[in-house]
């Protein structure tokens, strides 16, 4: 269920939301929605990226699954901080799942 939030912004920051509201033909609530959205995925690939979270916490605070995150990380050239020895083990749980 969504909620109303009041926030007070900074003129710059209204501007630019009025401009890509604009450019993008979408109202500013919209876009004000979305740029939350790509924050949150900017704020959990610097801390993935600075060994801070894991990958599944990068997942669950972008609202992403886990393979989606892979991909995002890889087309943006985030390394993954995956050990080796969880990898391996990765492959033997899914061996004996499949």
């Amino acid at each position: 269920m969504n909620k109303i939030m009041t926030i007070r912004l900074p003129k710059e920051d209204i501007e630019i939301v009025r401009m890509i509201s604009i450019e993008n033909k979408k109202d500013k609530s919209t876009v004000i929605r979305e740029l939350i959205e790509q924050g949150k995925i900017y704020v959990t690939m610097k801390e993935y990226k600075n060994g801070k979270i894991s990958l599944g916490k990068a997942s669950e605070i972008a609202g992403l699954t886990m393979s989606e995150t892979m991909d995002l990380f890889a087309d943006l050239g985030i390394k993954n901080n995956i050990e080796m020895e969880d990898y391996l083990e990765g492959i033997k749980i899914s061996e004996r799942l499949f």
